[in-house]
């Protein structure tokens, strides 16, 4: 486990007077039979993958919710995957030309970002993808290596993936409502196994015996207030993305970004950190709160969802609102691409592409034409028209077009942004441009410092806190990224069902 004092970070006393009574001693006067083996705080997809997971090893297990509903926002994901090595690679073994633990190898030799993103010219590719493993690699070198079951897991739950992309072969693709369904499922799932789910309940605190976690406190509907007891706790609760005191006090920076999901309907405004708090409470140690939280570029409310525009420059360019490139496209995710944006004033950015692009890397053409009739996606043959349908400068797009063909049909580089790769090439009229995104905040990292089981570790002694245990968007030492978030839930139900 690597040593790192500044991630050991003491929140002041304005945030912990939110996670006052998190802890409550509890008696020593008699002794109290259990109401579960495991009690799980937070159903989102990392809590119910770890609830299933422990319940089909025998153990009775709790889930507890303050929302109406369950999957948290994985159900608003797009669905992609970032994977090695998966059974639905079967048909392309040429495309993946180095194993995770080869990757790994490159990483621990601390060839992080730069030269393995030259592996293959891809920027949606697992080297690039794993070079945050700098904060705890073993934590999330555990979760990579799970990539494989993550996918056979979510199947099981009913997910479909589009055929892997001979382009973007680390990137599994669901098909729209595979997330939805895989919720819906794994309540049924739990439900069936006997496990109690308590909605619209809140976790008030934690229970401590000598030191061990032992339980929680909770408030439900109609006021109602309770403890139950359990040998282990997973706190699921997500991040602290709609907390303005932990926001302020760890990324500060970051605080003034707009927050949420435009495209998808808002996202709930209940990522306060409720877990980090009680966990903190409880003497747990804290990584990587101060890091960049995740950043997304979407339309505003109520234009029309299109859930492959994500701003992303996998195979798009990117422009702004003076019609002129922004930034390298396939140096950055989609993540990258919104913080430019933040960085040069919170504008909002368009996604230029032509015929070719779509109708050789996107899927749904029912959306696609949706999108064009109801405003999300504008076409034309010229550039001035174009830019007058979205909004943009005419003659910035106009000599951003020019640019663009005459570099790539010409030496083949960009001399604008040195883009060599085999997806910079020709705009063919029509073209297409989307409806403006804007950068917006929507999940944080840093949490709660987990080991490889993912319990939670105290802040004094580096040993777990006995009971405690984290998962998904709570963890400092896991990615928010799909894999990652269920590989998570499946280690810790495996953990705690086996006694670590």
């Amino acid at each position: 486990m690597l040593q790192n004092i500044s991630r050991r970070t003491l929140i002041g006393s304005a945030a912990l007077s939110l996670a006052a009574g998190a802890i409550a001693p509890a008696s020593a006067a008699k002794k109290t039979r259990d109401d579960a083996d495991l009690i799980v705080c937070g159903a989102g997809m990392a809590g119910l993958t770890a609830a299933l997971t422990a319940a089909s090893r025998g153990l009775k297990v709790i889930v507890i919710e303050k929302r109406l509903w369950t999957g948290g926002d994985g159900v608003l994901s797009t669905g992609h995957f970032a994977t090695f090595r998966t059974p639905l690679h079967k048909d392309l073994p040429q495309s993946l030309p180095l194993s995770a633990e080869d990757y790994w190898r490159l990483i621990e030799r601390g060839v992080i970002d730069e030269p393995l993103s030259k592996v293959r010219d891809n920027q949606m590719n697992s080297p690039v993808y794993y070079g945050v493993a700098k904060h705890n690699p073993e934590v999330l070198k555990s979760c990579a290596m799970r990539a494989a079951d993550v996918i056979a897991f979510v199947r099981k739950q009913g997910a479909e993936f589009f055929p892997v992309n001979p382009a973007l072969p680390f990137l599994l693709s669901s098909r729209p409502g595979s997330m939805t369904k895989i919720a819906s499922t794994l309540v049924t799932k739990l439900r069936a196994a006997g496990v109690r789910l308590m909605n619209r309940t809140r976790v008030t605190g934690l229970v401590i015996e000598k030191g061990a976690v032992r339980g929680v406190r909770f408030a439900g509907k109609g006021g109602t207030q309770g403890t139950l007891r359990a040998r282990a706790v997973l706190l699921a609760t997500g991040g602290f993305i709609n907390s303005p005191e932990l926001m302020q006090r760890y990324k500060r920076y970051w605080s003034s970004a707009k927050r949420g999901f435009s495209f998808e309907g808002d996202l709930p405004a209940d990522h306060t950190g409720d877990g980090i708090l009680m966990g903190k409470a409880a003497g747990a140690a804290l990584e990587d709160m101060e890091s960049v939280p995740k950043f997304w570029a979407g339309p505003v409310k109520g234009t029309p969802a299109v859930s492959w525009l994500m701003l992303d420059g996998a195979t798009a360019y990117l422009v702004r609102k003076s019609g002129r490139r922004f930034i390298n496209e396939k140096s950055a995710r989609y993540s990258g691409c919104a913080l430019r944006l933040f960085a040069i004033g919170s504008e909002p950015g368009y996604m230029l592409f032509d015929e070719e692009t779509f109708r050789g890397h996107y899927h749904d053409e029912l959306e696609f034409e949706k999108a064009l009739a109801e405003g999300g996606l504008f076409k034309s043959d010229t550039a001035e028209e174009l830019a007058r349908k979205a909004g943009v400068d005419a003659t910035g797009l106009k000599e951003t077009i020019a640019r663009i063909n005459a570099d790539a049909a010409g030496s083949g580089k960009d001399s604008e942004y040195g883009r060599t790769d085999k997806f910079f090439r020709p705009l063919k009229a029509p073209y297409y441009l989307s409806a403006a995104h804007y950068p917006l905040a929507f999940k944080t990292e840093g949490g709660l410092e987990v080991n490889t089981h993912m319990q939670v570790l105290s802040a004094s002694t580096d040993k777990p806190i006995p009971g405690l245990y984290a998962a998904g968007a709570a963890c400092g030492s896991v990615t928010t990224r799909l894999c990652d978030v269920f590989a998570s839930g499946l280690i810790a139900g495996e953990s705690i069902a086996s006694g670590h």
